[in-house]
């Protein structure tokens, strides 16, 4: 989701899940004591009682600390797992998906929640809803008449300020669906706006900016970082090292192709980051817009 951002829990890091599985292991070495000798034939006896007391020792100790190292494990599979995926899952199982919802004046549309980043930031990381509106999609992908059907029950669409092409996913994955609705916006007299990740090429694994011009009005693409490191750290695409490089290069072919377009950052970055990406920003002459972070829903 690339205008609602939010801040989700930190997860053990490798470093951590070492440290852990060295606490629970740290009863398994013993130092092995040593048994005083009565002498005679019943040192050997006494010897395999020892061996034997030792071992059954050693055996429960270890069946201790395995639980222990599971349960870790597990703890931390589960909470990589939980990354960009929808907490709450069984609450309100009979549900309708949310295909368009309302939000400041704006019409919003919920196309897809599948995204190639796994921002820190992402408010889907922690909640079902936003703003009362549950964007994670139980039913699949909506299709664009299943879309102008949810949007036709919210009444006359005119009173909207424009329709932004937005959810719990990026948009750009949707493109065909996409395009088809912007005709239909566009038909009732409504500007379009696409919120995105900036790595729409990437996707379709094609130049998709012909395909908008005319039919999104304005391409805000999130900037969030001022180069590939940085930006990689805190979104981690699944392009790696190529999604910075094309993000930059997305906005020149918007540019370039007639399409508006704007990079957007959140104001919580910090003083210094905010002024390398506004120095970014002008370096591609492409505006940068800094908006509040939203904290709550």
């Amino acid at each position: 989701m690339e205008e609602n951002k939010n801040i989700p829990p930190k997860t053990l890091n490798g470093a951590n899940a070492v440290n852990n599985v060295n606490a629970a292991n740290g009863g398994r070495r013993r130092r092995k004591k040593k048994h005083k000798s009565g002498g005679g034939n019943n040192q050997p006896q006494q010897n395999a009682q020892n061996q034997q007391a030792q071992q059954t020792q050693q055996k429960a100790q270890q069946a201790q600390n395995t639980p222990k190292q599971n349960n870790q494990g597990n703890k931390n599979k589960q909470q990589n797992q939980s990354k960009n995926k929808p907490q709450n899952q069984n609450k309100d199982e009979n549900r309708k998906d949310t295909y368009a919802y309302v939000l400041d004046g704006n019409l919003y549309i919920n196309l897809t929640n599948k995204c190639s980043n796994g921002c820190d930031f992402c408010v889907r990381n922690e909640r079902t809803s936003y703003y009362g509106h549950y964007l994670w999609l139980k039913h699949g992908e909506p299709s664009a008449e299943k879309v102008i059907a949810a949007v036709n029950a919210l009444g006359d669409i005119t009173k909207f300020k424009e329709a932004v092409f937005c959810g719990f996913g990026e948009p750009t994955y949707k493109v065909e669906e996409m395009l088809a609705l912007c005709d239909y916006f566009h038909g009732k007299g409504l500007k379009t706006r696409l919120n995105t990740n900036g790595q729409g090429n990437l996707i379709n694994k094609r130049d998709i900016v012909p395909d908008l011009k005319g039919k999104i009005d304005l391409v805000n693409i999130s900037l969030n970082a001022s180069c590939a490191e940085k930006y990689q750290k805190i979104c981690r695409s699944q392009f790696r090292e190529l999604a910075f490089d094309a993000i930059i290069e997305f906005a020149r072919v918007c540019k370039r192709n007639g399409v508006a377009c704007r990079f957007s950052i959140v104001d919580c970055i910090g003083e210094e980051e905010v002024e390398a990406c506004k120095k970014l920003a002008h370096s591609v002459n492409i505006p940068l817009y800094i908006r509040d972070y939203i904290t709550d829903s």
